[in-house]
Protein backbone atom coordinates (compact mmCIF):
# COMPACT_ATOMS: atom_id res chain seq x y z
CA UNK A 1 0.00 0.00 0.00
CA UNK A 2 1.13 3.25 -0.73
CA UNK A 3 0.10 6.78 0.53
CA UNK A 4 1.31 10.22 -0.44
CA UNK A 5 1.27 13.04 1.45
CA UNK A 6 0.69 15.94 -0.77
CA UNK A 7 1.99 20.00 -0.64
CA UNK A 8 2.61 20.25 3.04
CA UNK A 9 5.36 22.25 4.63
CA UNK A 10 7.47 20.45 6.42
CA UNK A 11 9.85 20.84 9.36
CA UNK A 12 11.28 17.26 9.20
CA UNK A 13 14.53 17.44 11.65
CA UNK A 14 16.85 15.69 9.10
CA UNK A 15 20.31 17.73 9.23
CA UNK A 16 20.25 17.41 5.41
CA UNK A 17 16.91 18.17 4.42
CA UNK A 18 15.86 20.82 7.20
CA UNK A 19 12.68 22.64 6.41
CA UNK A 20 10.68 23.20 3.25
CA UNK A 21 8.38 25.10 2.03
CA UNK A 22 6.69 23.07 0.32
CA UNK A 23 7.17 18.95 -0.34
CA UNK A 24 5.48 15.89 -1.56
CA UNK A 25 6.14 12.68 1.23
CA UNK A 26 5.59 9.37 -0.34
CA UNK A 27 5.30 6.21 1.99
CA UNK A 28 5.45 2.52 0.58
CA UNK A 29 4.73 -0.62 2.77
CA UNK A 30 4.90 2.07 6.09
CA UNK A 31 8.15 3.28 5.25
CA UNK A 32 9.39 6.41 3.63
CA UNK A 33 10.79 6.39 -0.17
CA UNK A 34 10.48 9.69 -0.79
CA UNK A 35 10.43 13.44 0.03
CA UNK A 36 10.29 16.17 -2.80
CA UNK A 37 8.26 17.92 -4.63
CA UNK A 38 5.70 16.70 -7.12
CA UNK A 39 5.68 13.18 -6.64
CA UNK A 40 4.02 11.45 -9.47
CA UNK A 41 2.10 8.30 -8.73
CA UNK A 42 -1.64 6.96 -9.73
CA UNK A 43 -1.75 4.30 -7.16
CA UNK A 44 -1.40 5.87 -4.05
CA UNK A 45 -3.80 7.34 -1.19
CA UNK A 46 -3.60 10.71 -1.46
CA UNK A 47 -3.71 13.07 1.71
CA UNK A 48 -4.15 16.71 1.08
CA UNK A 49 -1.16 18.79 2.88
CA UNK A 50 -2.15 22.42 1.99
CA UNK A 51 -2.15 24.67 5.03
CA UNK A 52 -0.30 21.85 7.13
CA UNK A 53 2.89 21.10 8.33
CA UNK A 54 4.80 17.77 8.26
CA UNK A 55 6.63 16.82 11.65
CA UNK A 56 8.41 13.95 12.63
CA UNK A 57 6.16 12.06 15.28
CA UNK A 58 6.84 13.02 18.53
CA UNK A 59 8.41 11.40 21.35
CA UNK A 60 7.83 11.70 25.01
CA UNK A 61 10.50 10.04 26.86
CA UNK A 62 9.05 9.93 30.57
CA UNK A 63 5.64 9.54 31.34
CA UNK A 64 3.89 7.25 33.92
CA UNK A 65 1.07 6.47 31.99
CA UNK A 66 -1.08 4.45 34.24
CA UNK A 67 -1.84 7.72 36.18
CA UNK A 68 -4.13 8.88 33.25
CA UNK A 69 -7.42 8.40 35.48
CA UNK A 70 -6.09 10.56 37.84
CA UNK A 71 -5.23 13.86 35.44
CA UNK A 72 -5.09 17.19 37.34
CA UNK A 73 -5.19 15.77 41.40
CA UNK A 74 -2.01 16.97 41.48
CA UNK A 75 -2.37 20.86 39.77
CA UNK A 76 -0.86 22.22 42.61
CA UNK A 77 1.02 19.49 43.98
CA UNK A 78 4.29 19.22 44.89
CA UNK A 79 6.36 16.53 45.22
CA UNK A 80 6.04 15.65 49.04
CA UNK A 81 2.36 15.65 47.85
CA UNK A 82 2.72 13.35 45.37
CA UNK A 83 4.60 11.05 47.01
CA UNK A 84 2.24 10.81 49.98
CA UNK A 85 -1.13 11.35 47.88
CA UNK A 86 -0.60 9.09 44.73
CA UNK A 87 2.54 6.48 45.50
CA UNK A 88 1.76 6.05 49.26
CA UNK A 89 -1.86 6.17 48.86
CA UNK A 90 -3.47 6.10 45.24
CA UNK A 91 -1.33 3.47 43.75
CA UNK A 92 -1.88 0.68 46.08
CA UNK A 93 -5.65 1.23 45.01
CA UNK A 94 -5.08 0.11 41.40
CA UNK A 95 -6.20 -2.78 39.82
CA UNK A 96 -5.57 -4.40 37.07
CA UNK A 97 -8.22 -2.95 35.03
CA UNK A 98 -7.06 0.16 36.17
CA UNK A 99 -3.44 -0.39 35.23
CA UNK A 100 -5.23 -1.41 31.44
CA UNK A 101 -7.37 1.93 31.57
CA UNK A 102 -4.64 4.44 32.33
CA UNK A 103 -2.40 3.03 29.71
CA UNK A 104 -4.73 2.55 27.12
CA UNK A 105 -6.17 6.20 27.04
CA UNK A 106 -3.00 7.42 28.55
CA UNK A 107 -1.68 6.52 25.53
CA UNK A 108 -4.34 7.52 23.08
CA UNK A 109 -4.16 11.02 24.89
CA UNK A 110 -0.07 10.83 23.61
CA UNK A 111 -1.44 10.11 20.21
CA UNK A 112 -4.05 12.34 19.90
CA UNK A 113 -1.32 14.90 20.94
CA UNK A 114 1.01 14.11 17.90
CA UNK A 115 3.05 11.68 20.21
CA UNK A 116 3.73 8.79 18.03
CA UNK A 117 6.18 7.22 20.75
CA UNK A 118 6.22 7.11 24.42
CA UNK A 119 8.38 5.46 27.31
CA UNK A 120 5.85 4.61 29.59
CA UNK A 121 7.67 4.37 32.90
CA UNK A 122 5.55 1.84 34.67
CA UNK A 123 6.28 1.63 38.01
CA UNK A 124 3.24 0.72 40.17
CA UNK A 125 3.00 -2.84 39.36
CA UNK A 126 1.21 -4.48 42.41
CA UNK A 127 0.74 -8.27 40.52
CA UNK A 128 0.92 -10.19 37.74
CA UNK A 129 -2.80 -9.14 36.12
CA UNK A 130 -1.23 -5.03 36.71
CA UNK A 131 1.69 -5.50 34.00
CA UNK A 132 -0.17 -7.71 31.78
CA UNK A 133 -3.09 -5.26 31.71
CA UNK A 134 -0.95 -2.32 31.42
CA UNK A 135 1.13 -3.64 28.28
CA UNK A 136 -2.11 -4.70 26.80
CA UNK A 137 -3.16 -1.16 27.10
CA UNK A 138 -0.59 0.26 25.38
CA UNK A 139 -0.60 -2.58 22.75
CA UNK A 140 -4.91 -1.66 22.00
CA UNK A 141 -3.66 1.74 21.64
CA UNK A 142 -1.48 1.47 18.60
CA UNK A 143 1.31 3.59 19.92
CA UNK A 144 4.92 2.95 19.60
CA UNK A 145 6.54 2.31 23.02
CA UNK A 146 9.09 1.44 25.27
CA UNK A 147 7.22 -0.60 28.30
CA UNK A 148 9.54 0.28 30.98
CA UNK A 149 8.79 -2.49 33.96
CA UNK A 150 8.79 -1.08 37.09
CA UNK A 151 11.10 -3.31 39.41
CA UNK A 152 9.64 -0.75 42.40
CA UNK A 153 8.48 -2.82 45.31
CA UNK A 154 4.79 -1.08 46.26
CA UNK A 155 4.35 -1.09 50.35
CA UNK A 156 3.51 1.00 52.66
CA UNK A 157 6.68 1.98 53.93
CA UNK A 158 8.11 2.53 50.30
CA UNK A 159 9.49 5.90 50.27
CA UNK A 160 8.38 6.86 53.90
CA UNK A 161 11.39 4.47 55.12
CA UNK A 162 14.06 4.38 52.27
CA UNK A 163 17.17 2.80 52.92
CA UNK A 164 18.52 5.25 50.33
CA UNK A 165 22.56 5.22 50.44
CA UNK A 166 22.54 2.10 52.20
CA UNK A 167 25.19 -0.56 50.66
CA UNK A 168 23.60 -3.55 52.10
CA UNK A 169 21.10 -5.36 49.73
CA UNK A 170 17.38 -6.42 50.43
CA UNK A 171 16.20 -9.74 51.00
CA UNK A 172 17.78 -11.28 47.53
CA UNK A 173 13.98 -13.41 47.04
CA UNK A 174 11.94 -10.54 46.94
CA UNK A 175 14.26 -9.60 43.78
CA UNK A 176 13.74 -12.75 42.19
CA UNK A 177 10.17 -13.21 42.39
CA UNK A 178 9.80 -9.57 40.64
CA UNK A 179 12.61 -10.68 37.64
CA UNK A 180 10.01 -14.22 37.27
CA UNK A 181 7.38 -11.80 35.97
CA UNK A 182 9.76 -9.47 34.32
CA UNK A 183 11.25 -12.29 32.76
CA UNK A 184 7.80 -13.79 32.20
CA UNK A 185 6.28 -9.80 30.40
CA UNK A 186 9.38 -10.05 28.38
CA UNK A 187 9.13 -13.33 26.59
CA UNK A 188 5.27 -13.21 26.40
CA UNK A 189 5.24 -9.91 24.73
CA UNK A 190 8.19 -8.60 23.26
CA UNK A 191 9.38 -12.31 21.64
CA UNK A 192 10.61 -9.70 18.51
CA UNK A 193 12.54 -5.99 18.20
CA UNK A 194 10.24 -5.79 14.79
CA UNK A 195 6.89 -4.70 16.93
CA UNK A 196 5.86 -1.55 17.94
CA UNK A 197 6.40 -2.69 21.71
CA UNK A 198 10.02 -3.31 23.33
CA UNK A 199 10.57 -3.76 26.36
CA UNK A 200 12.41 -1.95 29.10
CA UNK A 201 13.59 -2.07 33.13
CA UNK A 202 12.70 1.09 34.90
CA UNK A 203 14.94 -0.02 37.98
CA UNK A 204 13.82 1.09 42.10
CA UNK A 205 15.74 4.84 42.84
CA UNK A 206 18.68 4.80 45.33
CA UNK A 207 16.36 7.38 47.13
CA UNK A 208 14.83 4.16 48.59
CA UNK A 209 16.81 1.23 47.80
CA UNK A 210 20.26 -0.13 48.48
CA UNK A 211 22.62 0.14 46.24
CA UNK A 212 23.25 -3.52 45.97
CA UNK A 213 20.04 -4.06 45.12
CA UNK A 214 19.58 -0.97 42.23
CA UNK A 215 22.88 -2.54 40.77
CA UNK A 216 21.10 -6.39 40.98
CA UNK A 217 18.53 -4.65 38.66
CA UNK A 218 20.50 -3.30 36.30
CA UNK A 219 22.55 -6.15 35.90
CA UNK A 220 18.75 -8.08 35.36
CA UNK A 221 17.51 -5.34 32.42
CA UNK A 222 20.91 -5.82 30.52
CA UNK A 223 20.70 -10.24 31.15
CA UNK A 224 17.17 -9.75 29.12
CA UNK A 225 18.17 -7.28 26.46
CA UNK A 226 16.12 -4.65 28.09
CA UNK A 227 16.45 -0.78 28.16
CA UNK A 228 16.89 1.15 31.29
CA UNK A 229 14.77 4.21 32.55
CA UNK A 230 15.92 5.76 35.79
CA UNK A 231 15.29 8.51 37.94
CA UNK A 232 18.14 10.52 38.91
CA UNK A 233 19.22 13.59 41.25
CA UNK A 234 15.39 15.00 41.24
CA UNK A 235 15.96 16.29 44.85
CA UNK A 236 18.63 18.22 46.68
CA UNK A 237 19.39 15.39 49.50
CA UNK A 238 22.94 15.68 48.67
CA UNK A 239 23.68 14.05 51.94
CA UNK A 240 22.33 11.14 50.98
CA UNK A 241 23.23 10.14 47.46
CA UNK A 242 24.92 11.55 44.47
CA UNK A 243 22.99 9.26 41.71
CA UNK A 244 25.22 9.60 38.85
CA UNK A 245 28.69 9.73 40.85
CA UNK A 246 27.13 6.19 42.49
CA UNK A 247 25.83 4.89 39.18
CA UNK A 248 29.81 5.24 38.00
CA UNK A 249 31.40 4.05 40.64
CA UNK A 250 29.11 0.56 40.24
CA UNK A 251 30.03 0.48 36.23
CA UNK A 252 26.65 0.90 35.59
CA UNK A 253 26.36 4.05 32.95
CA UNK A 254 26.38 2.63 29.30
CA UNK A 255 24.44 4.07 26.06
CA UNK A 256 21.31 1.80 27.46
CA UNK A 257 20.48 4.23 29.97
CA UNK A 258 17.81 6.95 29.52
CA UNK A 259 18.31 9.01 33.29
CA UNK A 260 15.37 11.24 34.14
CA UNK A 261 15.26 14.75 35.79
CA UNK A 262 19.28 15.18 36.87
CA UNK A 263 17.93 18.62 38.57
CA UNK A 264 20.79 17.86 40.80
CA UNK A 265 23.29 16.83 39.38
CA UNK A 266 26.84 18.14 40.48
CA UNK A 267 29.12 19.62 37.83
CA UNK A 268 31.69 16.41 38.29
CA UNK A 269 28.67 14.28 37.90
CA UNK A 270 27.64 16.00 34.47
CA UNK A 271 31.17 15.38 33.31
CA UNK A 272 30.86 11.58 34.25
CA UNK A 273 27.81 11.58 31.42
CA UNK A 274 30.94 12.91 29.03
CA UNK A 275 31.35 10.11 25.95
CA UNK A 276 28.80 7.44 28.28
CA UNK A 277 26.46 7.60 25.79
CA UNK A 278 23.61 8.15 28.00
CA UNK A 279 20.43 10.27 27.85
CA UNK A 280 18.41 12.88 29.86
CA UNK A 281 14.83 13.02 30.12
CA UNK A 282 14.09 16.90 30.82
CA UNK A 283 10.49 16.86 32.49
CA UNK A 284 10.56 20.84 32.76
CA UNK A 285 6.64 21.31 33.80
CA UNK A 286 6.62 18.26 36.50
CA UNK A 287 9.93 19.97 37.67
CA UNK A 288 9.28 23.35 37.71
CA UNK A 289 5.82 22.50 39.59
CA UNK A 290 6.94 20.07 41.85
CA UNK A 291 10.47 21.77 43.31
CA UNK A 292 12.54 19.36 41.42
CA UNK A 293 14.27 22.00 40.72
CA UNK A 294 15.76 23.66 37.02
CA UNK A 295 15.35 21.47 34.08
CA UNK A 296 18.71 20.79 33.29
CA UNK A 297 18.36 21.56 29.26
CA UNK A 298 21.97 23.36 29.00
CA UNK A 299 23.67 20.69 30.97
CA UNK A 300 22.26 17.72 29.09
CA UNK A 301 22.94 19.69 25.76
CA UNK A 302 26.79 19.73 26.99
CA UNK A 303 27.78 16.55 28.56
CA UNK A 304 25.45 13.79 26.29
CA UNK A 305 24.07 13.43 23.15
CA UNK A 306 20.88 15.68 23.88
CA UNK A 307 18.60 15.94 25.82
CA UNK A 308 15.01 15.16 25.24
CA UNK A 309 11.98 15.98 26.41
CA UNK A 310 8.88 13.79 29.31
CA UNK A 311 5.47 14.94 30.09
CA UNK A 312 6.18 13.02 33.23
CA UNK A 313 2.66 13.10 35.20
CA UNK A 314 -1.01 14.48 33.77
CA UNK A 315 -2.07 13.63 37.34
CA UNK A 316 -0.07 17.12 37.78
CA UNK A 317 0.21 18.82 34.32
CA UNK A 318 -1.11 18.33 30.50
CA UNK A 319 0.36 16.12 27.67
CA UNK A 320 0.43 18.52 25.48
CA UNK A 321 3.75 17.82 23.65
CA UNK A 322 4.17 20.71 21.46
CA UNK A 323 2.78 23.34 24.30
CA UNK A 324 5.59 21.94 26.90
CA UNK A 325 8.51 22.09 24.23
CA UNK A 326 7.65 25.82 24.35
CA UNK A 327 7.94 25.97 27.99
CA UNK A 328 11.09 24.40 27.93
CA UNK A 329 12.14 26.45 25.20
CA UNK A 330 11.54 29.97 26.95
CA UNK A 331 12.71 28.53 30.30
CA UNK A 332 16.22 27.81 29.05
CA UNK A 333 16.24 31.28 27.11
CA UNK A 334 15.41 32.85 30.44
CA UNK A 335 18.18 31.02 32.12
CA UNK A 336 20.80 31.86 29.37
CA UNK A 337 19.77 35.54 29.83
CA UNK A 338 19.90 35.62 33.26
CA UNK A 339 23.57 36.64 33.27
CA UNK A 340 22.82 39.41 31.17
CA UNK A 341 19.72 40.89 33.70
CA UNK A 342 21.81 40.77 36.50
CA UNK A 343 24.29 43.61 34.98
CA UNK A 344 21.12 45.53 33.38
CA UNK A 345 21.84 44.91 30.02
CA UNK A 346 19.51 43.23 27.67
CA UNK A 347 20.94 39.95 25.97
CA UNK A 348 22.16 40.15 22.62
CA UNK A 349 22.18 36.79 20.80
CA UNK A 350 19.20 34.58 21.36
CA UNK A 351 20.48 31.15 22.81
CA UNK A 352 18.03 29.06 22.27
CA UNK A 353 16.17 28.11 19.10
CA UNK A 354 12.86 26.65 18.21
CA UNK A 355 14.95 24.06 15.63
CA UNK A 356 16.34 23.20 18.98
CA UNK A 357 13.20 22.66 20.71
CA UNK A 358 11.51 20.75 18.01
CA UNK A 359 14.50 18.43 17.65
CA UNK A 360 14.26 17.54 21.61
CA UNK A 361 10.72 16.76 21.15
CA UNK A 362 11.76 14.15 18.33
CA UNK A 363 15.00 13.00 17.01
CA UNK A 364 16.25 13.46 20.67
CA UNK A 365 13.89 11.37 21.88
CA UNK A 366 13.89 8.57 19.70
CA UNK A 367 17.36 7.96 20.41
CA UNK A 368 17.01 8.34 24.48
CA UNK A 369 14.16 5.92 23.56
CA UNK A 370 16.33 3.96 21.17
CA UNK A 371 14.64 3.62 18.19
CA UNK A 372 16.34 6.80 16.39
CA UNK A 373 17.42 4.41 13.48
CA UNK A 374 13.80 3.76 13.42
CA UNK A 375 11.93 7.42 13.46
CA UNK A 376 12.73 10.61 15.14
CA UNK A 377 13.42 12.37 11.72
CA UNK A 378 11.23 12.62 8.03
CA UNK A 379 14.13 11.01 6.45
CA UNK A 380 13.87 8.36 3.35
CA UNK A 381 14.09 4.94 4.63
CA UNK A 382 12.38 5.59 8.45
CA UNK A 383 9.21 4.26 9.34
CA UNK A 384 6.28 6.38 8.47
CA UNK A 385 6.00 8.44 12.29
CA UNK A 386 4.54 11.50 11.11
CA UNK A 387 2.37 14.18 12.25
CA UNK A 388 0.27 16.99 10.09
CA UNK A 389 -0.05 20.20 11.94
CA UNK A 390 -3.56 22.27 10.93
CA UNK A 391 -1.96 26.09 10.53
CA UNK A 392 -5.73 27.13 8.80
CA UNK A 393 -6.84 27.96 12.18
CA UNK A 394 -7.58 31.87 12.99
CA UNK A 395 -4.80 31.56 15.85
CA UNK A 396 -2.45 30.18 13.10
CA UNK A 397 -3.22 32.15 9.81
CA UNK A 398 -0.45 34.26 8.78
CA UNK A 399 2.20 31.59 9.86
CA UNK A 400 5.71 32.20 8.50
CA UNK A 401 5.63 29.61 5.77
CA UNK A 402 9.67 30.08 5.85
CA UNK A 403 10.07 28.50 9.00
CA UNK A 404 7.96 25.75 9.54
CA UNK A 405 9.97 24.84 13.06
CA UNK A 406 9.44 27.95 13.96
CA UNK A 407 5.48 28.20 12.81
CA UNK A 408 4.88 24.85 15.01
CA UNK A 409 6.36 25.40 17.98
CA UNK A 410 5.41 28.78 18.29
CA UNK A 411 2.08 29.30 17.19
CA UNK A 412 0.90 25.55 17.46
CA UNK A 413 -1.14 23.36 20.52
CA UNK A 414 -2.11 19.55 20.62
CA UNK A 415 -5.76 21.21 19.17
CA UNK A 416 -3.79 21.90 15.84
CA UNK A 417 -3.28 17.84 15.70
CA UNK A 418 -4.83 17.11 12.27
CA UNK A 419 -3.01 13.63 10.97
CA UNK A 420 -0.99 11.23 12.73
CA UNK A 421 -0.03 8.25 10.87
CA UNK A 422 2.61 5.39 12.80
CA UNK A 423 4.25 2.77 11.26
CA UNK A 424 2.56 4.31 7.85
CA UNK A 425 -1.07 3.92 9.36
CA UNK A 426 -3.25 6.40 9.54
CA UNK A 427 -4.54 7.07 13.17
CA UNK A 428 -5.74 9.77 13.60
CA UNK A 429 -7.45 12.27 10.32
CA UNK A 430 -8.87 15.64 10.55
CA UNK A 431 -8.70 15.75 14.06
CA UNK A 432 -10.01 12.45 14.72
CA UNK A 433 -8.85 9.47 16.11
CA UNK A 434 -9.72 6.65 13.36
CA UNK A 435 -8.52 3.32 15.13
CA UNK A 436 -10.64 3.12 18.30
CA UNK A 437 -14.11 4.17 19.78
CA UNK A 438 -12.98 7.22 21.10
CA UNK A 439 -16.56 6.74 23.07
CA UNK A 440 -15.83 3.51 24.36
CA UNK A 441 -12.53 4.63 25.85
CA UNK A 442 -13.97 7.34 27.28
CA UNK A 443 -16.12 4.99 29.30
CA UNK A 444 -13.20 2.79 29.98
CA UNK A 445 -11.39 5.56 31.59
CA UNK A 446 -14.41 7.12 33.41
CA UNK A 447 -15.19 3.68 35.27
CA UNK A 448 -11.76 3.28 36.51
CA UNK A 449 -11.47 7.55 37.27
CA UNK A 450 -14.84 6.34 39.64
CA UNK A 451 -13.71 3.42 41.19
CA UNK A 452 -10.66 4.89 42.28
CA UNK A 453 -11.68 8.35 43.23
CA UNK A 454 -14.71 6.65 45.34
CA UNK A 455 -11.55 4.54 47.38
CA UNK A 456 -10.12 7.95 47.45
CA UNK A 457 -13.17 9.14 49.36
CA UNK A 458 -13.67 6.29 51.59
CA UNK A 459 -9.90 7.29 53.21
CA UNK A 460 -10.77 10.79 53.48
CA UNK A 461 -8.59 12.72 51.05
CA UNK A 462 -6.29 12.35 48.23
CA UNK A 463 -3.78 12.72 50.99
CA UNK A 464 -5.16 11.17 54.28
CA UNK A 465 -4.41 13.23 57.60
CA UNK A 466 -2.48 13.45 59.61
CA UNK A 467 -0.09 13.50 56.75
CA UNK A 468 3.06 10.30 55.82
CA UNK A 469 6.03 11.93 56.87
CA UNK A 470 8.93 11.62 54.26
CA UNK A 471 11.91 12.28 56.28
CA UNK A 472 13.80 11.75 52.51
CA UNK A 473 12.12 15.20 51.75
CA UNK A 474 12.92 17.48 54.65
CA UNK A 475 16.67 18.93 54.98
CA UNK A 476 19.12 16.12 56.76
CA UNK A 477 22.24 16.63 58.27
Amino acid sequence: MRTLIRNVAAATVDPELGDLARTDILIEDSVIREIRPDIAVDDAEIIDGRDKIAIPGMVDTHRHTWQTALRGILADGNIPDYLRGIRLHMAPLYRAEDMYAGNYVGALDAVNSGITTIVDYCHNILDPDGAHAAVTGLRDAGIRALYAHGLTPITTNTWSQSRGGSVRGADPAALATRAVLARRIREEYFSSDDQLLRFGIAPQELAIAPVADVAAEFRLARDLGARITFHANQVMVRQLFQDVEVLHAHGLLADDLLLVHCTFNTPHEWDLLDDSGVTVSVCAETEMQMGMGYPAIAEATAHTPGPSLGIDCVSGNGGDMVSHSRLVLQASRYRADEPEYAVMRAPQAMSWTTKDALRWATLNGARAAGVDHLVGSLTVGKRADIVLVDMSGISQVGWNRADPSGAVVSQAHAGCIDTVLIDGRVVKRGGVLMHVDVAAARATLERSHDHLYDRMGGAGSFIPQPPIDIPLYRERA
